[in-house]
């Protein structure tokens, strides 16, 4: 068996069973600090509309896409959560986090941005609470 054959082994047996087909999701970026919705699978822009929130749009959206949004994140999410009475040692109400939102940056694109964007991707794609327990591995442990 050559070098490579053995690497290709080994990668194969370190990530047997761990793929699956994608879910939208949102979760808690310990390493981050921020807590991210993702809707789609795909390549994406990364656009911040203010200091703490990003969109993220799809490189590649079709003209029949209803949209080119496909999730978004929220920097400083320690911060954030504890400022708003949102605990991250249980997971969070995704509709809590985007009324905390509202309540904590009172700016007109910001409220466009959660009730014309952040709302209907939520519901559409029915991603209901931000998971915060930390996945591990070791693969992901600190250094």
């Amino acid at each position: 068996m050559t070098s490579e054959e053995q690497i290709t082994v080994l990668v194969n047996m370190a990530f047997a069973g761990t793929s699956g087909s994608f879910r939208p999701c949102a979760f808690f970026d310990d390493r981050l600090d921020c807590i991210r919705v993702i809707a789609k699978d795909c390549s994406v822009m990364e656009t911040r509309i203010s200091e703490y929130i990003t969109v993220l749009e799809d490189n590649y959206a079709e003209e029949s896409d209803s949209t080119p949004y496909v999730g978004f994140t929220i920097k400083g999410a320690r911060h954030f959560c504890a400022e708003n009475g949102l605990s991250l040692n249980a997971p969070i109400q995704v509709s809590a986090l985007l009324n905390a939102i509202l309540k904590s940056f009172p700016d007109t694109f910001v409220e466009v941005f959660v009730n014309g964007i952040a709302r209907p991707l939520v519901k559409t794609e029915r991603i209901e609470q931000v998971e915060v327990s930390s996945v591990s591995g070791p693969l992901l442990q600190p250094a």
